[in-house]
């Protein structure tokens, strides 16, 4: 069975040659992208090689793709042969093609999209370039959330499993069951009923608030974490955590 992933994150620009999507192997494509990077996530120098290093620990083809214009990647036909998008995105547009295609994707594959942390805001753009699109509504719509800003920087997030879910392959080897992330609160409530929660974050401003779910959109299957600091891609407990939620999306059914 081939299986292909697109991963889709935000940082400054790289152009990587698309490595071959081999059979029986997951294929992960990287593109990266982000909005004033140095001062927010470092994605160009943290996501790539945390998905080259799950893909070498679970047998899976990783490709970068990046562009040198602002969220205007090269390769995008890629979404039509693949199995499952991850993006991580922060207040990009994409050329309307592009978004397209996307969108296409979500609502008519029935394949799988993983979407990391700045993702509920990924299409919302201060400023939009000329022929380039929106999608302010991908939070609500696709993700079944409801982004309102965060909380403190300084004050981190208390993460926490949902007991319920403890034996779920969502959470398989996502240990400690309890942890400090410095990355602030996302406040995402409510979320969609038909979501099913996998983790909360401790906020003192508004108290306990959804922090990893999955859900389906149409026969789309779709997983959000607002997890994705910096300092997260070093803990355990989140690499295990995007590895199960990547291999849940791409599963066949």
């Amino acid at each position: 069975m081939m299986k292909q992933i697109i991963f889709l994150s935000c940082s400054l620009f790289l152009c990587l040659a698309l490595q071959l999507f081999a059979e029986g192997k997951l294929n992960v494509a990287v593109i990266v992208c982000e909005e004033n990077d140095e001062i927010h996530y470092l994605a160009y120098q943290n996501v790539p090689p945390f998905i080259e290093q799950l893909g070498k620990e679970n047998n899976w083809n990783v490709t970068v793709l990046a562009s040198p214009k602002f969220a205007d990647f090269p390769s995008f036909e890629i979404l039509d042969k693949t199995d499952v998008v991850v993006f991580y995105a922060r207040r990009i547009g994409l050329p309307k093609e592009q978004m397209e295609r996307l969108k296409k994707y979500v609502a008519e594959s029935g394949k799988g999209l993983v979407a990391i942390r700045t993702a509920c805001h990924g299409f919302a753009p201060r400023g939009l370039p000329a022929n380039c699109a929106d999608w302010k509504e991908f939070d609500k719509e696709v993700l079944g959330g409801n982004y309102h800003g965060h909380g403190h920087n300084d004050i981190g997030s208390e993460v926490w499993n949902v007991k319920e879910q403890e034996k779920s392959p969502i959470l398989k080897d996502v240990q400690p069951a309890v942890w400090h992330s410095v990355g602030s609160v996302y406040f995402n409530d409510p979320i969609a009923d038909d979501a099913t929660v996998y983790q909360y974050a401790a906020s003192s401003e508004k108290g306990r608030m959804p922090l990893t779910w999955t859900r389906m959109h149409g026969k789309t299957r779709v997983a959000f974490t607002a997890l994705g600091h910096k300092t997260d891609f070093k803990v355990p407990a989140y690499k295990a955590l995007i590895r199960n939620l990547v291999e849940w999306a791409g599963e066949k059914k």
